[in-house]
């Protein structure tokens, strides 16, 4: 609709934790960010729920673990890189070895903010986190999906990492195509082709894979949104396919195509993969960058993408 205004997928998570707590939901929102238009409401209507730590993300852990204890649902939510690379021992030991219900959220995935440089470019915390027992990653790659997640803050009985993409607007799932338990949407038929991937990746593609079908023969997009998926489910997906390419906007040691590498090896599948992602061979770039010249530098544009695609299937 013209002049519809198109909310991201952190403010839609956020818009409906307000209406959770409307509800009678006992949650509270713990934060280390200097503040976000979609919790200025929250802020408003309801301080005695708000907790601002400051700029100070070991604390943000630390207090969002302690009231958990107590029975109150928490939702942490910080800038990222630094909720993950500061805090990181306070993950490690307390939401995850202790299985703390927390739901740790941070904006600006990948290279969101690669406008400000390197160090606020999230892009080892997937490797970081998968390195921890108990926990979930969560990736949205829609509005719906974001609005799920806060839906269920309240039941969710592991602690969860959600990484908030602020250019992920779109909404295409509906709820009852989300199993958070199985970790992952396909769309499209296997056969020559299986395109893994997540994020503001997963709309691009969508958009274009039966244009791709048309040309290349069958090919599947599976939206890894979370990580671990499902193993078994996945594996046969992944069997599925004679060729694999995994996209993301991470540094490709630790990440998503390296997930999926261990399972091939794991399940003993040998096939055809090509992982796309950031490889800063000679160091981070020494200058303000934005992110659509880091995407074109390290072959991520949607050009260097579908010429990828075209590749694998030629």
């Amino acid at each position: 609709m013209e002049g519809k205004i198109m909310l991201s997928a952190r403010d839609a998570f956020f818009n409906q934790i307000f209406q959770q707590v409307t509800q009678g939901e006992n949650i509270i929102v713990i934060t280390s960010d200097l503040g976000a238009p979609s919790l200025d409401d929250f802020r408003k209507y309801y301080p005695e729920r708000y907790i601002s730590v400051g700029i100070a993300e070991q604390s943000l852990i630390s207090v969002a673990a302690g009231l958990s204890l107590t029975g109150v649902r928490v939702v942490a939510y910080g800038l990222n890189p630094f909720p993950i690379t500061r805090a990181f021992d306070q993950i490690r030991s307390l939401l995850a070895e202790l299985k703390i219900p927390v739901t740790l959220c941070g904006l600006n995935a990948g290279l969101c903010s690669a406008v400000a440089g390197y160090t606020h470019m999230p892009i080892e915390d997937m490797g970081m986190v998968r390195t921890l027992s108990n926990i979930r990653l969560f990736n949205p790659s829609d509005v719906c999906m974001a609005e799920k997640l806060a839906k269920e803050v309240s039941v969710c009985a592991y602690p969860r990492y959600i990484r908030f993409d602020k250019a992920v607007k779109e909404r295409f799932y509906a709820e009852r195509d989300l199993d958070f338990d199985r970790g992952f949407t396909t769309y499209g038929e296997p056969g020559n082709l299986c395109i893994v991937t997540f994020g503001g990746f997963v709309s691009t593609i969508r958009r274009r894979i039966d244009k791709f079908t048309q040309e290349e023969g069958k090919i599947q997009l599976i939206d890894l949104f979370s990580l671990p998926a499902e193993t078994a489910q996945l594996v046969t997906h992944l069997q599925a396919a004679k060729k694999i390419i995994t996209i993301e906007e991470n540094v490709l040691a630790g990440g998503m195509g390296s997930y999926i590498l261990e399972l091939l090896s794991d399940n003993q599948m040998v096939k055809p993969v090509k992982r796309l992602g950031l490889q800063f061979k000679n160091g981070y770039y020494d200058k303000f960058i934005s992110r659509e010249y880091v995407r074109e530098e390290q072959g991520l544009s949607e050009a260097s993408i579908e010429k990828a695609i075209r590749e694998m299937v030629g």
